[in-house]
């Protein structure tokens, strides 16, 4: 016979399974979080070694990281969409019944009837057996409305980059180069041969002033004598 005191401790047991399955779900969507603001951080700072050295192509080298962190972000929500799972399991008095549409293609072939019931002990926290579910799987949640345009912007974002760093570079390389200088002496004049980063250098550009300092007079040279 089931008193009620037992029915007051189960249903406090079933409340701290729920926390902790809870708690976990939390952590996985706080690295979700982190993993999109590293993939932004590290874009920003690619970005900026490229406008400091002016090589567009190093714009591309950010789609390693963020190819990278798209895929390690759908694995962690994947993990959590199981978790959730598992919480609606233990939610449903530690069963959960499945459609057979809704599980995997290798999993439907070994399931008889149209459902398939999954059942878990108390405070267990195993999470796999929910894998088998088609909406649990990273390959599914890599091309998921919820990440899916984030990484999509990105990768635009990136490409929007280099070809603005592109005509920024081409600007600069077809603008001519304008060269002001003054010679005081000429006896003295030295030029070094100097490498110019343009394609045009017109001729009205550069000025030239040749400043000629006097020379002393033979007159105030001889009375010095």
């Amino acid at each position: 016979m089931v008193t009620r005191m037992d029915k007051r401790i189960k249903m406090e047991d079933k409340r701290k399974h729920l926390e902790f399955i809870q708690g976990v779900i939390n952590r996985h969507n706080s690295n979700s979080f982190r993993i999109k603001g590293w993939a932004i951080t590290i874009t920003a700072a690619i970005f900026a070694l490229t406008g400091t050295i002016k090589e567009p192509y190093l714009c591309f080298i950010a789609l390693g990281p963020t190819i990278m962190f798209w895929i390690l972000d759908s694995m962690i929500l994947a993990n959590e969409r199981c978790f959730v799972s598992l919480y609606n399991c233990v939610s449903n008095d530690n069963i959960l019944r499945v459609n057979k549409e809704k599980l995997k293609a290798k999993v439907q072939n070994n399931v008889d009837d149209n459902f398939k019931s999954y059942t878990v002990g108390e405070y267990s926290m195993n999470f796999v057996q929910f894998r088998e579910l088609k909406r649990n799987n990273w390959l599914n949640v890599l091309f998921s409305y919820t990440i899916r345009w984030f990484y999509i912007l990105l990768i635009l974002l990136i490409i929007a980059t280099f070809y603005g760093l592109k005509s920024i570079n081409k600007t600069e390389e077809n603008s001519p180069l304008k060269i002001d200088a003054t010679i005081k002496s000429s006896e003295s004049l030295k030029i070094e041969p100097v490498e110019i980063k343009t394609n045009k250098l017109l001729i009205h550009t550069i000025n030239v002033k040749e400043v000629i300092q006097p020379k002393p007079s033979t007159t105030s040279n001889q009375k010095n004598n």
